[in-house]
């Protein structure tokens, strides 16, 4: 429960960040209707806003300073509790950004476009490899220390570097996916939509790996340091 508290106080420390997201949610949407349309600009909206999530999602830990770090430290809670709940926080974070993702796919459903199988599925694998790079960063300013200024370029490249890759390796193969996926299929020996339904279950699998991962990343850094002045 207490860990449930922390998530509460990173969301408040953080919440002048949410006042940007719809305008980056309108941004993601922009540059994916520029790069293609239906349902493979919907896959661009959703690796940007998962690059946006990657960057945003570690904001708790340069709010983590100062007077902030003070106040956290006299609150009552263990080192496991303190880093579940910023675990919790990017885990939340990332799923919201997921949702907002998922009601579009719902609006251009309703719209009339068409969305085969596996669009959805390699959305599910964009939303795991987000999820993935949420715990590695955060297994990275937890290992090494959060607030020290000699990492604070590092850190940058950290926080931006895997998500901006995600979203431009997405550009870049937006327009040859559908073609790889039907020569896959053939090449298989398997009929398309049964191969669709094979790839769902891919990205479903793809969730639950990153969740198990995200648990083992947030066991780790509670294991590691627990003997410093402040996690």
């Amino acid at each position: 429960m207490r860990a449930l508290h922390f998530m509460k106080i990173d969301y408040m420390l953080t919440r002048k960040q949410m006042y940007f997201m719809p305008v980056f949610f309108v941004l993601a949407w922009v540059m994916g209707t520029g790069v293609s349309e239906g349902a493979m600009s919907l896959l661009v909206v959703c690796s940007y806003t998962l690059f946006v999530a990657s960057i945003f999602s570690t904001a708790p830990f340069g709010y983590c300073v100062g007077k902030n770090r003070g106040f956290l430290l006299l609150l009552p809670a263990t080192v496991k509790e303190r880093v579940a709940g910023r675990f919790l926080y990017g885990l939340s974070f990332v799923g919201l950004l997921g949702v907002l993702c998922g009601i579009l796919w719902g609006v251009y459903a309703m719209l009339g476009y068409e969305l085969p199988l596996w669009t959805v599925a390699l959305g599910l694998c964009e939303l795991a490899v987000g999820i993935l790079l949420m715990a590695l960063e955060f297994l990275f300013f937890y290992l090494f220390g959060e607030g020290k200024e000699n990492w604070q370029h590092l850190s940058n490249i950290v926080r931006i570097a895997p998500g901006m890759a995600m979203f431009f390796s997405m550009c870049y193969f937006v327009e040859e996916i559908d073609g790889i996926q039907g020569t896959m299929a053939v090449s298989m020996g398997i009929d398309p939509k049964v191969f669709a339904g094979k790839f769902m279950q891919v990205g479903v699998t793809a969730i639950v790996a990153a969740l198990l991962l995200t648990a083992v990343a947030a066991a780790v850094c509670a294991r590691v340091i627990e003997k410093r002045d402040y996690a």
